[in-house]
């Protein structure tokens, strides 16, 4: 399985208890699928952690630490809607072998880029407000990683029109 992007802080997850949709579908699917991306991108990054160097150190943990707090929201949003939280996988494939601080900060771009992609579909995926607007924060906060790691990486361009297109 290819790792997907990570996603954003999480701050603006929800904390009140979530009401139905009004369709009453969407939420538990749309939280599931940025959650399992969460679980590949917190992997991904021990990968990028291990190469990208003591200089770029602090900001892998910082973007790690930011995944790892919207994970565990987004396993108590999934449980609050009444799910069962996806779990992680064992162990991902790596898109392309990383064996520098150039090729980890690659990873580090495509585990932006991919939290970014599950988070917009969770956006398009419910009418539930609360979790739209969780979602909404996720995508935003992977794409800034994803540009500051461009940057890092010296790629043009830095950033993307659609994050998560």
């Amino acid at each position: 399985m290819t790792a997907p992007a990570p996603t954003p802080t999480g701050t603006g997850t929800p904390t009140a208890t979530p009401g139905p949709t009004p369709g009453g579908t969407g939420q538990v699917p749309a939280l599931q699928a940025g959650l399992a991306a969460e679980h590949a991108v917190i992997w991904g990054y021990g990968v990028v952690g291990a190469h990208a160097g003591d200089a770029l150190l602090a900001q892998v943990r910082d973007a790690d630490d930011a995944h790892r707090t919207l994970r565990d929201e987004t396993v108590a949003l999934v449980a609050r809607y009444g799910g069962t939280p996806v779990a992680t996988e064992p162990e991902y494939a790596l898109p392309f072998p990383v064996t520098d601080r150039g090729s980890a900060l690659r990873l580090a771009v495509h585990l932006e880029e991919g939290a970014a992609a599950a988070w917009r579909y969770a956006v398009a995926a419910t009418d539930d407000v609360e979790v739209r607007r969780a979602a909404l924060v996720a995508l935003s906060d992977a794409a800034v990683r994803a540009t500051r790691w461009r940057l890092a990486l010296h790629a043009t361009p830095a950033t993307v029109p659609f994050p998560g297109d």
